[in-house]
């Protein structure tokens, strides 16, 4: 049986202070199985930027961010999932970041 992709865990909008710690987090079902990239500001993130790291684990993936910036991370990151049936599909969410103490 071939199905398209379905996001089934959508990343969630946050609030983290400079310094901090964001982590979103998508899932993903289809067969096959897809494979999820992650985006900011519509362009993918590359994993040579240090201070972002994806994890992939059971389908499902983890975007972390370490340490929030100001300015440069206040973005809508978006998780595309796709697997090669049918159209892919996304889901966004924003990260808001906090001046001071």
């Amino acid at each position: 049986m071939v199905d398209p992709p379905e996001i089934i865990k959508k990343p969630v909008n946050q609030g983290v202070r400079v310094g901090g710690v964001a982590t979103f987090f998508c899932a993903a079902r289809g067969d096959p199985q897809p494979t999820v990239i992650w985006r900011k500001n519509s362009k993918k993130i590359m994993m040579t930027q240090s201070r972002y790291t994806v994890y992939d684990a059971n389908g499902v993936s983890m975007l972390r961010i370490e340490p929030v910036r100001a300015g440069r991370d206040d973005a809508p990151y978006e998780c595309v999932a796709e697997n090669g049936v049918g159209d892919a599909v996304s889901a966004e969410a924003t990260l808001t970041v906090y001046e001071g103490k």
